[in-house]
């Protein structure tokens, strides 16, 4: 048993920082915010749990930068209820890790299984805007029949035309309407290209109808069945489990919480090259200190990105490349840096930059400062990185 408890021990201790990456955000349906009014978390994944009701099917949430909700969500994702598990509320996780000191807009829309009607008309609507856009598209002259646009476009007309009527419905098996297939396109090519002085060899024509009465009867044949593969492929999705958009709640502006700017201070000890090839080799060490501001935040860049910074400081003492080339530096007295740095190790960063230098000649003050005597040197440093915490907040 002991070992049992031991183990068990263990794998809590282990899993302890798997749990820890989601705080717990609560949305108050009634007042429309989070946590009791209190900022969201920053940098990090959130859990974002509330009140669902009885017979809400899905609830979905989409996160903007800023109050324009009409443009493409920064985040969006979605929780569904299971029918055989109902549940009061709702729990989904937030992958997106906000910045801090910044402001959101939260929708979260609530959806219910549509209803057959709902299903029947919205198909009819469908159906309806499709065939009207169809019939306004081809232009029948006397030998062929022509489209106002061009095939690839019309196809993109009517798939905006099927893609704003489903604004207000999802679906509860994650099928998506793709917009028409070649199929489509093809046929409608085809109506492009049709020739009408054949038309008494591709359908039956009455008798006494003359050829501009069989031309133009081809014609809407070509144009009907046009319609008929359109709506079949509409009538596919419309009838794939809809659930319909039934209340929405928009949250604009909510502050995230306050983060800290960081600079970290290094000090370290580096090298500096002067002169010569690898058999005859000029250089002079010494210890210096400076400042490391990052080039990117974990949550938000890569590792390489985050380990990575831009450095500058000074060098504690004049530099000795020999008895008789002494290098000090411009303004302070002291032979200073840039460079870029690196954290390969926790608190330990190596940086590669340059040094900037002055012959020391004569007294180096600001009044006798001389661009003769500036020279620029190559350098590697290795140094211990402490970090502080600056509040630079707006």
């Amino acid at each position: 048993m002991k070992i049992n408890f031991y183990a068990l021990t263990l794998f809590l201790l282990l899993s302890f920082p798997l749990f820890a990456q989601y705080e717990t955000v609560v949305f108050n349906y009634d007042r429309s915010y989070f946590n009791e009014g209190q900022p969201l978390p920053a940098e990090s994944n959130f859990l974002l749990t509330g009140e669902a009701g009885e017979h809400v099917g899905m609830v979905e949430i989409l996160i903007f930068g800023s109050t324009d909700t009409s443009k493409e969500p920064l985040y969006r994702n979605t929780w569904k209820s299971r029918a055989a598990n109902p549940q009061g509320s709702f729990t989904l996780p937030v992958n997106y890790p906000l910045r801090g000191n910044e402001k959101y807009t939260f929708l979260i829309n609530y959806y219910r299984q549509a209803s057959a009607r709902q299903q029947r008309q919205l198909l009819r609507q469908l159906n309806a805007a499709l065939n009207s856009y169809i019939d306004q598209s081809f232009v029948v002259s006397r030998s062929s029949v022509a489209l106002r646009k061009h095939p690839r476009n019309m196809r993109s007309d009517m798939n905006a035309i099927v893609e704003q009527g489903l604004l207000l419905y999802r679906s509860h098996i994650n099928y998506e309407f793709d917009g028409f297939s070649d199929i489509v396109l093809d046929k409608l090519e085809q109506i492009n290209n049709l020739r009408l002085r054949k038309a008494r060899r591709n359908i039956v024509a009455a008798e006494g109808e003359d050829n501009q009465t069989v031309r133009l009867k081809y014609a809407q044949e070509q144009i009907e069945a046009l319609k008929v593969l359109v709506n079949q492929e509409v009538a596919q999705y419309a009838n794939a489990q809809l659930l319909a958009l039934t209340d929405s709640k928009k949250i604009t502006d909510y502050a995230t919480a306050k983060t800290r700017n960081v600079i970290a201070l290094n000090i370290g000890y580096g090298g500096v090259y002067y002169s010569g090839d690898f058999e005859n080799f000029s250089s002079a060490t010494a210890p210096y200190a400076g400042i490391s501001i990052p080039l990117g935040k974990a949550p938000f860049s890569s590792a390489f990105w985050s380990r990575s910074s831009i450095s500058a400081g000074v060098f504690l003492k004049n530099l000795e490349f020999s008895e008789d080339n002494v290098a000090t530096g411009p303004l302070v007295k002291r032979p200073v840096y840039l460079a870029l740095g690196y954290r390969a190790l926790p608190f330990i960063r190596i940086n590669a930059g340059a040094t900037v230098l002055q012959s020391d000649q004569a007294a180096n003050t600001i009044s006798d400062f001389d661009f003769d005597r500036v020279y620029v040197k190559p350098f590697v440093g290795l140094s211990l990185e402490i970090n502080f915490w600056m509040n630079l907040n707006r």
